[in-house]
């Protein structure tokens, strides 16, 4: 088991630090459990995080707390790190630290990164494989780019105001009102044109979306579905 938990970083979303100690006493306190703890490494991310070693960690700010433990996780290089919510509450620029010094955990030394977290567009900026859960259940699993390419978000444009949108199996969830709805599909289903246009309308723009406005989409049908609504 030691030589499991020696091959792991971890980080949770509030790291639990001595604050009676310094920086730099933590620093060595945790060296001595990692044989493969890189000194000139810690070097550079001291300099990265703009960490003060003799410091006390109960003086330490919110963020600067999170680089530290951050640091912690790192310092060893190990080969899988695991990340639970770790730039949640933080400001942007620790934010951007934080994903800066994940990128480069990755692409530095291969490195298996495990990254929970509900800001959708940092997993987006960091992520190969992307599982999305909601209340337990799993939505999706599968590649970044496989999960993107399976939808579509479209605008449609009709002549005459809609009281509801266009039946569409494939739409997980329509937003919009009178001319102007816009909806989550998965893929591209064939017949949309045509059934648009039967009833007056044409899609006017489509893009891919976003893993937030994926999960968004599952997220508020499933909402409406328990409320009873439909749409």
């Amino acid at each position: 088991l030691p030589q499991v938990l020696s091959r792991l970083g971890y980080l949770s979303a509030a790291p639990e630090l001595p604050g009676w100690m310094r920086v730099e006493q933590l620093l060595t306190y945790t060296r001595a459990f990692y044989r493969t703890w890189d000194d000139s490494y810690v070097r550079d991310l001291i300099q990265m995080f703009d960490i003060s070693p003799r410091k006390k960690v109960k003086s330490l700010s919110t963020g600067q707390r999170a680089r530290v433990g951050l640091l912690l996780a790192l310092a060893h290089r190990p080969d899988l790190l695991i990340l639970d919510e770790p730039s949640s509450g933080l400001d942007p620029v620790v934010r951007r630290d934080i994903l800066e010094a994940i990128i480069h955990s990755i692409a530095d030394a291969g490195s298996t990164v495990v990254f929970s977290s509900h800001l959708l567009d940092e997993v987006e900026r960091v992520s190969d494989y992307v599982a999305m859960i909601q209340h337990g259940r799993l939505l999706e699993c599968s590649s970044l780019e496989t999960i993107k390419n399976s939808y579509r978000v479209l605008t449609l444009n009709f002549e005459q105001h809609q009281p509801q949108p266009p039946g569409c199996p494939d739409a997980i969830h329509w937003r919009g009102s009178g001319r102007e709805w816009t909806a989550v599909c998965r893929d591209l289903p064939e017949t949309l044109t045509e059934d648009v246009t039967l009833i007056g309308g044409r899609i006017v723009a489509e893009h891919e979306p976003t893993l937030d406005e994926i999960f968004l989409a599952h997220a508020t049908s499933a909402a409406a579905s328990h409320a009873g609504v439909s749409l």
